[in-house]
């Protein structure tokens, strides 16, 4: 039968001191570990606060661009209702005037349909009636062009002959996005869009 070898300590120190000790093992102390998870929520929170202001500021470019292109579209419809209406108002007043400027237009199309466009001030909105019918919502966060003082000047401005005879019709309005999220972030704000057109009855052009 064999017998195992007896350990053997091959310092000087006495075996009972030499069997005692015992490796260190690596660790983090709870003060490393605190410092750690601070840093940690940190940075964290700088990415998330990066993440927030990116989609914000990718919320205010589409709904920007998406107001961009239906005022351009509302525009459009307004300049050809101008062309193929046959009568408008409201008329001057005086017929030696030959411009009025105004929030309401109405147009009679060759079907005989009366159809009256009206801005909103108060409600910011652009508005169309048919036939004296329920007002139909073209456009939101519309507003009027204004004067010095503040004062409102007509988004509409009709341009008569004779006091009956329609011209030209121009038109001035600005929109503003509407976007409820807060650029603060990154110091940004979404930017109104002008919509300007001008255009005569087509009768006038044959």
């Amino acid at each position: 039968m064999k017998h195992s070898t007896p350990f053997t300590c091959p310092c000087t120190r006495p075996t009972h001191v030499c069997a005692r000790r015992r490796p260190r093992r690596a660790g983090f102390s709870l003060v490393e570990l605190l410092i750690a998870l601070a840093i940690s929520a940190a940075l964290l929170v700088a990415v998330l606060s990066a993440l927030v202001a990116s989609f914000r500021a990718y919320q205010a470019t589409t709904e920007q661009a998406s107001t961009h292109v239906v005022g351009r579209v509302v525009m459009h419809r307004m300049m050809a209702l101008v062309r193929n209406s046959v009568d408008f108002g409201p008329l001057p007043e005086d017929a030696r005037d030959r411009f009025v400027l105004t929030d309401q237009l109405l147009f009679v199309d060759d079907d005989g349909r009366e159809i009256q466009l009206r801005l909103d001030r108060a409600a910011s909105a652009l508005l169309m009636q048919v036939d004296q019918g329920a007002e139909q919502l073209l456009l939101e966060g519309v507003r009027g062009p204004t004067d010095e003082t503040g004062a409102p000047t007509g988004a509409f401005t009709l341009e008569f002959e004779n006091g009956t005879k329609l011209v030209r019709a121009s038109f001035d309005l600005t929109v503003e996005a509407d976007d409820n999220a807060s650029l603060t972030l990154e110091g940004d704000e979404v930017v109104p869009i002008r919509l300007v057109g001008s255009t005569a009855p087509r009768r006038l052009v044959w």
